[in-house]
């Protein structure tokens, strides 16, 4: 049996990530990511504590999906949750960088801030586009690298939306400064070095956050 390695903030984090995303403004934008997909049979990617698989669910009730994580702790909490939501999630434990999966196995595949994240973040796309049969769509929500300024401003508007929003939304920037954040440009240029086309990158969460979708030749 293949180990799989689970970085330590995936285990000791989880609970700290699931408070983060357990709210409507986080749940709108994964429902959104459902909208671009034009696809039956979805893997969601580092489903995390699975707000982003049952919001898919909700969205297209006829979605096929699969969640896979490297973090059992994340898993735990998404079948959970899953359960309480009335919501049949599949979920696997699994490394992104070598998939579980046949090649063309899925019409499509989500990351809800997921990339920036990965020490190597095209060796997982490659992966993805195998998984994924032509024509399929991807979509990925990650942290925008906002100015500084422009950032003070969305952090501002995100507590005058709510306070758990604004402290989420803070947090989630303090976590990303330390990995990564992506620019339109950045994203939509990874996107397309890793085999895909068609790709649209518009902001998200307030500005603090960017969505793409891109489809498979």
């Amino acid at each position: 049996m293949m180990r799989i390695r689970t970085p330590w903030i995936f285990t000791l984090g989880a609970g700290v990530y699931d408070a983060l995303t357990a709210q409507e403004p986080w749940r709108r934008h994964c429902r959104a990511l459902a909208t671009g997909l034009r696809a039956s049979r979805v893997l969601d990617l580092g489903i995390g504590p699975g707000v982003s698989g049952i919001e898919l669910l909700r969205a297209d009730p006829e979605i096929r999906l699969v969640g896979l994580d490297c973090s059992a702790s994340m898993l735990t909490r998404a079948r959970r949750h899953g359960s309480d939501a009335g919501v049949d999630l599949a979920l696997i434990r699994g490394d992104a960088a070598r998939l579980p999966f046949i090649d063309a196995a899925y019409d499509g595949a989500i990351g809800h801030s997921f990339l920036y994240l990965l020490a190597d973040s095209d060796a997982v796309l490659r992966e993805v586009h195998r998984v994924v049969r032509p024509g399929g769509t991807v979509g990925f929500l990650e942290p925008s690298n906002l100015g500084g300024r422009a950032r003070g401003r969305a952090l501002l508007d995100a507590y005058r939306i709510g306070g758990r929003f604004g402290t989420s939304m803070l947090l989630w920037t303090v976590f990303s400064a330390l990995h990564g954040r992506y620019t339109p440009q950045r994203l939509a240029s990874q996107l397309a070095h890793c085999g895909f086309i068609d790709t649209h990158v518009a902001p998200a969460l307030n500005g603090l956050g960017l969505m793409a979708t891109a489809s498979r030749p």
